[in-house]
């Protein structure tokens, strides 16, 4: 070949049969074949590998040559001169899948010689796949190098781009359906793109993984254009706003039949099953496309249009991809893949047009009910104007009365027991004794200024609050010759809100100062007691007693205002009386204390 002559692609090339455990080319066995070459119409049946020899005379080695392969089906490995150009990873099933790979390589010397080349290509392949080899080109580097990268980017980038695109439009309107199941379109357009995606993946999957061998990923393959011809009639069928239930089912039992008899077809058979089931799946997709175009054209909406110009695309190149995969057109080239993005692109476009116009006749709709919700709206402000005057003035009454029963249990009760000091002994009170008197006063108003300016956990336990008050009862009630006994427990762990604080105290005060001023006792016992479980507060008195029911039919200020301390925390509140004995006993149930424990 002189240096500089043209690109020569070879027509015609020697084949000779090897096993697979072959490492060298046969010696005998070698005959003529044309190139593109598919050895199962030559030796039906035959797996194992199969060694193409080309030679050609090369007059000067000073400027390199190039070789170039359209493709090889499924893995091989070249030689040139005896040694390795570039060899696939797995000649052994499960095979590299590199059968829609075109292959290009410089030859220079030391490999390249003057006189007489060989070239030598090992192909591993099987019968049922269509095995062989493409047109082989050898010459000017800077040529078969375009022709190489032209080749590979319409049987591999582009093919990338496709899947790419599938992928996405798939899984967003499979996110759009799940959030809108009532959309079925939606459902079916992203079941066909999936399924699409997994035939497209054929033409760059370089392994059968996750499969162990080239049968179950082929299987596979086949099972999902099956499943993709049926979710693309369905598509159609709920895309025209039609139910077709007889048909639906016939069709989907169909894809069950075929993914049934594909994954029971032994090797020997894979080939014509393959080619069956396709041949019904394309009948089926063919039918398909041509009741949409006729519907889309007699009786359709403009998007019908739009997506039957799209079809009609994508149809053309379906037939060209079914007449290569049953060996009638002599090509090697799949444009499905390709013309699949243009159809998936104007679906998914058609779907957002009625999804947009969806929209719209809803923002029409909110327009006009825009109109009756401000007039229902401005009704509403009214009414809860009213309302909220009406709560503001309860709340401004609820702390009114929350004023006169602190004023009542604390201030009053205090006012009470410094009254009956000064009645007791008028004129023998030492100046001291009306300081403290004042300064119990000033306590109190103490207490009831913190309850009405925070409802946050105090900083000290119950045990430092009721301290001061216990000292003070006890000194007034002794002074009376009530002698008190007290058992306090758990309240150094005990943290109340200053409201809850003083609910508990007010409680105290009055059951102690009704004590003093009613009961004629000698003697009162109170417990007080904080644990996992309650908070308990029991005051019992061996007074005279009184009528319980009377007590009820006329409550007085005081024991309202213990009821509703009870209330408010979210305990209960038992009086028992009886001649000699008089019991208040208060529970606040875990559930209401557990916040307050530390």
């Amino acid at each position: 070949m002189p240096a500089h002559a043209d690109t020569l692609t070879h027509p015609h090339i020697e084949a000779a049969r090897a096993d697979w455990q072959s490492d060298s080319p046969p010696s005998a066995g070698w005959v003529s074949v044309s190139l593109p070459d598919d050895w199962s119409s030559r030796w039906p049946e035959f797996d194992g590998v199969v060694w193409y020899r080309l030679s050609w005379q090369q007059a000067d080695v000073a400027h390199p040559a190039a070789l170039m392969l359209d493709y090889l089906n499924m893995a091989g490995a070249i030689y040139l001169n005896g040694s390795l150009l570039m060899r696939d990873r797995h000649l052994l099933e499960p095979l590299t899948r590199a059968w829609n790979a075109p292959r290009y390589q410089v030859l220079s010397p030391p490999l390249l010689r003057e006189g007489t080349n060989t070239l030598l290509i090992r192909v591993s392949g099987l019968s049922q796949y269509q095995p062989g080899l493409g047109n082989v080109s050898i010459g000017d580097p800077d040529t078969l190098q375009r022709s190489y990268e032209a080749e590979y980017w319409l049987r591999h980038d582009l093919q990338l781009s496709s899947l790419a695109v599938t992928a996405t439009l798939g899984c967003f309107f499979f996110a759009l359906w799940l959030m809108r199941r009532q959309e079925a379109v939606y459902g079916w357009f992203s079941l066909m793109s999936l399924a699409w995606w997994w035939v497209a993946l054929n033409q760059v999957a370089t392994s059968p993984w996750p499969f162990a061998s080239t049968d179950g990923w082929e299987s596979a393959n086949s099972i999902a254009l099956i499943i993709y011809s049926a979710a693309f009639t369905m598509f159609s069928i709920r895309f025209c706003e039609r139910r077709l239930p007889r048909i639906e089912t016939v069709l989907w039992l169909l894809v069950a039949v075929g993914t049934i008899v594909m994954l029971a077809t032994p090797h020997s058979d894979m080939g014509m099953t393959r080619a069956v089931l396709t041949v019904a799946q394309a009948c089926s997709f063919f039918a398909t496309c041509f009741a949409f175009l006729y519907v889309a054209l007699r009786h359709g909406r403009t998007d019908h249009r739009i997506l039957s110009i799209c079809i009609a695309i994508f149809l053309i190149a379906g037939v060209h991809d079914l007449l290569t995969f049953l060996g009638i057109l002599n090509d090697n080239r799949y444009y499905s893949a390709l013309t699949s993005q243009l159809q998936m692109i104007g679906m998914a476009l058609v779907l957002a047009w009625n999804f947009v116009a969806s929209l719209r006749r809803i923002e029409r709709f909110n327009e006009e009910l825009n109109i009756t919700v401000d007039a229902a709206r401005a009704e509403l402000a009214n009414t809860l104007h009213r309302e909220h005057e009406l709560e503001v003035a309860n709340v401004r009454l609820n702390e009114r009365l929350n004023l006169a029963h602190d004023l009542h249990d604390g201030l009053g009760g205090t006012l009470v027991s410094s009254i009956a000091t000064l009645e007791h002994a008028p004129h023998g009170i030492p100046s001291g004794r009306f300081l403290s008197i004042l300064k119990e006063l000033r306590d109190d108003l103490r207490i009831i200024i913190d309850t009405a300016s925070t409802q946050r956990p105090g900083e000290s336990p119950l045990a430092d609050q009721i301290g001061p008050l216990r000292h003070r009862l006890t000194s007034l009630l002794e002074s009376h010759g009530i002698e008190c006994r007290w058992s306090i427990a758990g309240l150094d762990r005990c943290y109340l809100p200053p409201s809850k604080s003083i609910d508990v105290m007010r409680i105290l005060q009055e059951a102690l100062t009704n004590v003093f001023k009613h009961s004629r006792a000698s003697q009162v016992e109170i417990e007080l007691h904080s644990d996992e479980r309650e908070l308990a507060l029991a005051v019992r008195d061996n007074g005279i007693g009184f009528d319980p029911a009377a007590l009820q039919q006329h409550a007085g200020t005081g024991m309202r205002s213990m009821q509703a301390r009870a209330q408010r925390l979210g305990g209960t509140l038992r009086i028992r009386s009886a001649a000699g004995l008089t019991a208040l006993d208060m529970q606040v149930a875990r559930a209401e204390t557990e916040p307050m424990l530390r």
